[in-house]
């Protein structure tokens, strides 16, 4: 990943950021809004989340342990997967990390972190071939379906036309 001389990459919460009271992805919270934000991401398996290519644009769902409830964070840029968390550049180039698990008070694991990454291009094509095959091969089987139900008809019709002709014959 470049990073512009001119840009400086700096730590959040250690050099002085202050939350403030409402931020921006407080007001992200519905379904519709998080679904809106989503558009264009795919959900990432936890298993794959190892394999996550540094510089991806990630979202992530997290567990709000103050709350108890699901929360939509709207992420950044991956710049390192670790075991326990991602470590994300996010606006005005401040890092932060994202925990990819939350834990109880006894160190049991309660709760995997949904990561979401941006498609680029060429992932969205492949998405969309594949979307393709799979309804070209439902019609297909369904064509198929039809012509051996045909095969059958013909074959019914064939054995009446064959009993006629018979019966004309006697």
């Amino acid at each position: 990943m470049n990073i512009e001389p001119c840009q400086s990459i700096h730590r959040l919460g250690i050099d002085g950021y202050q939350r403030p009271k409402k931020t921006y992805t407080d007001t992200l919270q519905s379904t519709d809004a998080i679904e809106k934000k989503l558009e264009g991401y795919v959900e990432i398996p936890e298993d794959d989340v190892d394999n996550l290519a540094e510089g991806s644009f990630i979202r992530y769902i997290k567990l709000d342990t103050k709350t108890g409830k699901e929360r939509f964070v709207t992420g950044g840029v991956l710049l390192r997967v670790n075991p326990e968390y991602l470590l994300i550049k996010g606006k005005d180039n401040g890092t932060f990390s994202a925990q990819r698990y939350a834990y109880d008070n006894r160190g049991k694991k309660i709760f995997s972190t949904r990561f979401f990454k941006l498609l680029n291009n060429e992932e969205k094509l492949k998405m969309k071939l594949f979307e393709m095959q799979k309804k070209a091969n439902s019609i297909i089987e369904e064509l198929e379906n039809t012509i051996e139900k045909q095969a059958l008809e013909i074959d019914e019709l064939k054995n009446l036309i064959r009993k006629y002709r018979k019966k004309l014959k006697e």
